[in-house]
């Protein structure tokens, strides 16, 4: 049932009942008993056109901003690092072969970019998702890298061991025009990578800056972000 949430994305906000059963293979009867029970949970909810992703969604969304372990343990050192690099700083999360934006802590001074917060990151491009596939086991990384992209795989390895060499990623204009992102990973116990931390500036600011300062300060704070999770240390 929980896979018809999985179809709606930025180009398929709204599906109508029988596009949900189409792109599952469900029967008739099941496809509208799951949609009908997913209505009445609060994850559907009808449109003239169809069906969208319903409130429920919004308030679980306020229960994970609020209370998740993550995002409350990682806090304390995510607003430090915006303060004192006055770069913005998003978090991402990693689940299954997806890389998600769970947080964007503004800078002292105002930076937009497009990959706010619920926003799935591209896989294979930008610091913040690279950071994370650097960290990954290898057969993972094959599988996954296979499974979304097949080409030049040896280049794409190389790449990522690269960049695992170095511990952080750097990406110039991969996500938004004009910004630089300097991404490292969150990693836990026995070296698993749950996530990253990327600072966001612009281009022109990043040509001037001590970058090793920002290096320094970004692998600090993902560091403490690991430690606090293992700890089960929630602010």
């Amino acid at each position: 049932m929980l896979a018809v949430l999985d179809l709606f994305d930025a180009a398929r906000p709204v599906l109508t009942a029988e596009a949900i059963l189409q792109r599952l293979d469900y029967s008739r009867p099941t496809g509208y008993r799951y949609v009908r029970e997913l209505v009445s949970a609060g994850l559907l909810v009808r449109s003239p056109e169809g069906y969208a992703p319903g409130p429920r969604i919004i308030e679980l969304d306020w229960h994970i901003r609020t209370h998740d372990p993550v995002l409350t343990a990682s806090a304390p050192a995510v607003r430090a690092l915006a303060r004192s690099t006055r770069c913005g700083v998003t978090q991402m999360g990693l689940y299954g072969d997806h890389i998600v934006t769970i947080r964007y802590e503004p800078g002292p001074e105002p930076l937009a970019i497009d990959f706010d917060r619920g926003r799935p990151m591209p896989r294979f491009r930008g610091a913040p998702s690279k950071a994370v596939l650097a960290f990954l086991p290898r057969a993972r990384l094959v599988r996954m890298y296979r499974r979304h992209a097949g080409q030049d795989l040896e280049a794409f390895l190389a790449q990522m061991q690269a960049i695992r060499a170095a511990g952080h990623a750097v990406s110039h204009g991969e996500l938004d025009r004009g910004k630089v992102g300097v991404g490292a990973p969150v990693m836990r116990e026995g070296r698993r990578v749950v996530g990253s931390v990327c600072l966001v500036l612009t281009a022109a600011r990043y040509r001037s800056v001590d970058r090793a300062m920002l290096v320094e300060r970004l692998l600090a704070a993902t560091s403490a972000i690991g430690r606090a999770l293992d700890a089960g240390v929630f602010a």
